[in-house]
């Protein structure tokens, strides 16, 4: 695992997307474990860095996309985690709700991911432990949420970031809603803009700085 800030770190052996691990107040999230594809990897770095983290309590997923959530419920069954998802992303994994777009079908039944059983299923925003906080940034998925932790915010794929750590819509092609998802790059931005986030970690491109503000 990579430091990233003070008890916060990247997992380096996930497939599919960039993954995190945070610890604090007794609990320690995994966010995005990735692809099943990447499951041996991912146990095994979480293992053999237990002693720095402690072990892991949950499993916090910004959506349900393959590349972002097909591992949860494998790790879920190993690590006896409680697994944490929006409410109608948990919808569409149960088969309630279908997709808006051509495309998103087709993925979903191309990349299937298995609904974690006992799922804690998020609505509007709070804290899923002490420092760990949840906002809806719908869109890209119904049911996408970011998480910040501490000056650490985790955007999935809410938004790309660019290098000097500004937000714009992700792919139009990818969004379920792109209206939608444009509202919610409004509202990371300007999180980000409050200055009380130092690090935006999404869930494909690098790392980045927090913007700095306008004067």
């Amino acid at each position: 695992m990579r430091l990233i800030a003070d008890d916060c770190y990247e997992l380096e052996q996930q497939k599919g997307s960039h993954g995190f691990v945070v610890s604090g107040a007794g609990r320690t999230a995994v966010i995005d474990p990735g692809m099943s594809s990447g499951f041996d990897g991912v146990i095994a770095e979480l293992r053999a860095n237990e002693a720095t983290t402690g072990p892991v309590t949950d499993i916090v997923l910004t959506h349900y996309d393959a590349d972002h959530a097909q591992a949860a419920r494998r790790l879920q069954e190993v690590l006896g985690a409680t697994v944490w998802i929006g409410g109608e992303d948990a919808d569409v994994l149960r088969g309630r709700t279908k997709p808006k777009t051509l495309f998103r079908k087709v993925l979903q039944r191309v990349a299937r991911v298995p609904f974690p059983d006992g799922a804690r299923e998020l609505s509007g925003s709070g804290e899923i432990f002490p420092g760990l906080e949840y906002l809806p940034t719908p869109g890209h998925t119904p049911g996408h949420y970011a998480y910040q932790w501490r000056s650490v915010l985790f955007s999935g794929d809410a938004a790309r970031v660019s290098k000097d750590g500004r937000v714009r819509t992700f792919y139009a092609v990818l969004n379920n809603d792109t209206q939608v998802a444009s509202r919610s790059v409004g509202v990371l931005a300007e999180r980000i803009g409050s200055g009380t986030v130092d690090w935006i970690c999404s869930g494909h491109n690098a790392i980045a700085r927090a913007a700095v503000r306008d004067s």
